[in-house]
């Protein structure tokens, strides 16, 4: 059933993408300013080694309107394990005896730039046996405070959001690293601290 719900929810968010066009000045339809957008070029270096938790990391692009896109993210940090309501959390994990953990990021928009789209779906966490699970769009009642939007959601010039993803995995694991891979850019990577 969440298998379905998550596919549903990635079909909305693509969908939301691809239709979040904006205005032109002469009327004709923009380009979307999404963070995802593949049709930007991105100026960022690409990274060499992962970051410390806490080290932003900047980004830039320019739309295919010409416009300046970019802004700065942040992993604030990681919490493994953290307490979920059993009654809540059951139906949520892939897994057959789940430990919980938050995600605690930031995205901040440049002061010049357009109006940047976020949401879960860049998030995944990285593990020593080279497997990943993606932000699992996991929000609602039970779920710790503030949460990282799951959709779409504008962050405007010179502004910031900050919010919690939770993620579920099996017990006895712990990931190496948090990946953020916006589509059209070169993913980053921050290191888990051990436990």
């Amino acid at each position: 059933m969440r298998t379905r719900t998550t596919m549903a929810v990635k079909a909305v968010l693509l969908l939301a993408t691809v239709t979040a066009c904006s205005s032109s000045t002469d009327g004709k339809p923009g380009t979307a300013n999404t963070e995802t957008a593949s049709r930007a070029t991105a100026t960022t270096a690409t990274q060499t080694s992962p970051l410390r938790i806490g080290t932003g990391h900047h980004w830039s692009a320019t739309d295919t309107d010409g416009s300046h896109i970019g802004g700065t993210t942040t992993v604030m940090g990681y919490t493994q394990p953290i307490k979920m309501d059993d009654a809540y959390s059951r139906g949520l994990s892939d897994f057959d005896h789940p430990v919980w953990a938050t995600l605690d990021v930031k995205l901040c928009a440049d002061s010049s730039s357009t109006t940047v789209i976020t949401s879960q779906e860049p998030w995944a966490l990285g593990f020593p046996d080279d497997t990943r699970i993606q932000a699992p769009f996991v929000n609602g009642e039970g779920v710790p405070d503030p949460e990282y939007p799951i959709g779409s959601t504008a962050v405007k010039a010179g502004s910031c959001l900050r919010g919690k993803i939770t993620f579920s995995m099996e017990r006895g694991t712990r990931p190496k690293q948090i990946i953020y891979g916006p589509e059209g850019r070169d993913p980053v990577e921050w290191s888990v601290p051990k436990a």
